[in-house]
């Protein structure tokens, strides 16, 4: 039964390793190579927010995870409790793995329970993970055309292709949080 919960697991990563891939992956290759006439910071500083730690970057996956990142920041001021969540919880359960595998150790040294169950359940609950970040993808949408309302408000682009692929690099871009490493 434990092998069974663990290739059920390992599913459920490689689906979303696989999704990660082929909807952020290879939009974000294009779009590192794509420089733009706005930075990072030029950006944030329009939104109003602070300049962060990739303020120089210029291209397009830069500036999509940026507006993805400045709509979550820019939707919590509205109220929504939910971006908060997703802003904060994506840092926090990044420590996921780590536990599980100290709790597998841990098991294995003292014996505690058979270390398969505690690597199925390790592993179920890493995917488990997963699962719910891919359920919230929704409130990052959103969160990328609120930012996508904001930056239009402000900022003219030079180049209509620009704004096309910081556009198409931001949506693509949610799916950069959906695993825990």
């Amino acid at each position: 039964m434990p092998s069974v919960l663990i290739i059920l697991a390992v599913l459920v990563w490689a689906a979303a390793i696989g999704a990660r891939w082929w909807f952020w992956g290879r939009v974000a290759e294009e779009g590192r190579r794509r420089s733009c006439g706005l930075s990072v910071g030029e950006m944030n500083a329009t939104l109003g927010l602070p300049g962060g730690r990739k303020a120089e970057l210029r291209d397009a996956a830069a500036l999509g995870s940026a507006l993805r990142e400045a709509g979550l920041v820019l939707l919590e001021k509205d109220g929504v409790a939910m971006a908060k969540r997703r802003r904060l919880g994506w840092w926090n359960l990044r420590v996921l793995p780590a536990l599980v595998a100290l709790v597998a150790v841990f098991s294995l040294v003292s014996k505690w329970a058979p270390f398969s169950w505690v690597l199925a359940i390790g592993a179920l609950a890493i995917a488990g993970h997963v699962v719910v970040r891919v359920a919230g993808i929704g409130v990052e949408l959103e969160a990328v055309k609120r930012g996508w309302t904001e930056l239009r408000k402000e900022v003219r682009f030079r180049r209509a292709d620009d704004e096309e692929e910081i556009l198409r690099c931001a949506r693509a871009s949610v799916w950069e949080t959906v695993l825990p490493w």
